[in-house]
């Protein structure tokens, strides 16, 4: 993230809603599988995996202002024991927004994807957090800059009135898996499959909103002569207990290994 020396911060409080235990750790990284198909067998090539839009969860979320305390001690204790009974208890307020639900996230994958032509086996050792390597600390869902940038071009006293100002948007997603964000596995997968996938691979991140839901912190970054340009950036941070990971084929939606998990 852009930095400065002059630097304001404004965090705007959480959107804490209804109290939500904290889940166990998710299922053991699936480490075989059978050849796939041109289109894999655990898929239905009629309904692919979508993605829900992260903005308009924010949006929606941002329209509840209900206030809730932290859970307590017996409440995370709970969350961490296998196998208690609904845990993810029937909320109003997030039904009202249509978020007492599951939600699917899709984090596209740029690299630490290997494919062994000869052992038809595709491995998978990806870091969700610092893919990009900006040191940051939840994985990325959306990142959109617009306004000029006025490195090169202006000054850092002219930079404002020559309308050099900038508005970065980013939201993450903080899988709450204490500190665990390494992504691990490998999958047999056949020539064909591979090359339908067209090199467009995306992990499918499914589970619920947990408390407290919605965090938000506003950073300005006023112009000087590292970087002439007025910043302001918005960070919106979305709590997801995530239950389940699959990577899955950007191109057609369709499954190609389940059962994945986050580990460090």
């Amino acid at each position: 993230m852009l930095g400065c020396r002059n630097v304001a911060c404004a965090v705007a409080a959480a959107i804490m809603l209804a109290p939500v235990a904290t889940r166990a750790a998710a299922d053991n990284i699936n480490e075989t599988a059978s050849v796939a198909p041109a289109v894999s067998a655990n898929a239905s090539p009629t309904r692919p995996i979508v993605g829900d839009d992260p903005v308009a969860i924010r949006e929606a979320l941002e329209k509840l202002h209900v206030k809730g305390a932290s859970p307590s001690l017996s409440e995370r204790v709970r969350g961490l024991i296998p196998g208690v009974a609904d845990k993810h208890g029937k909320d109003t307020d997030l039904a009202a927004v249509n978020m007492d639900r599951e939600v699917t996230f899709l984090v596209p994958v740029s690299y630490g994807l290997r494919y062994q032509s000869q052992k038809h086996l595709l491995k998978v050792n990806v870091d969700l957090v610092d893919a990009d390597g900006e040191g940051r600390t939840g994985i990325l869902l959306r990142k959109v800059i617009t306004g000029p940038r006025g490195r090169g071009l202006v000054i850092a006293p002219e930079a404002k009135a020559k309308g050099y100002i900038q508005q970065i948007d980013i939201i993450e997603l903080d899988p709450g898996k204490g500190g665990k964000s390494t992504v691990r596995g490998s999958v047999r997968l056949s020539p064909a499959a591979y090359a339908q996938a067209q090199g467009g691979f995306a992990f499918a991140l499914s589970g619920r909103l947990v408390r407290p839901y919605l965090t938000e912190h506003v950073e300005h970054a006023e112009p000087n002569n590292d970087e002439p340009t007025d910043i302001t950036t918005r960070t919106s941070r979305l709590h997801l207990d995530v239950e389940s990971i699959s990577l899955v084929s950007r191109a057609s939606g369709a499954v190609l290994l389940k059962k994945l998990s986050f580990s460090k």
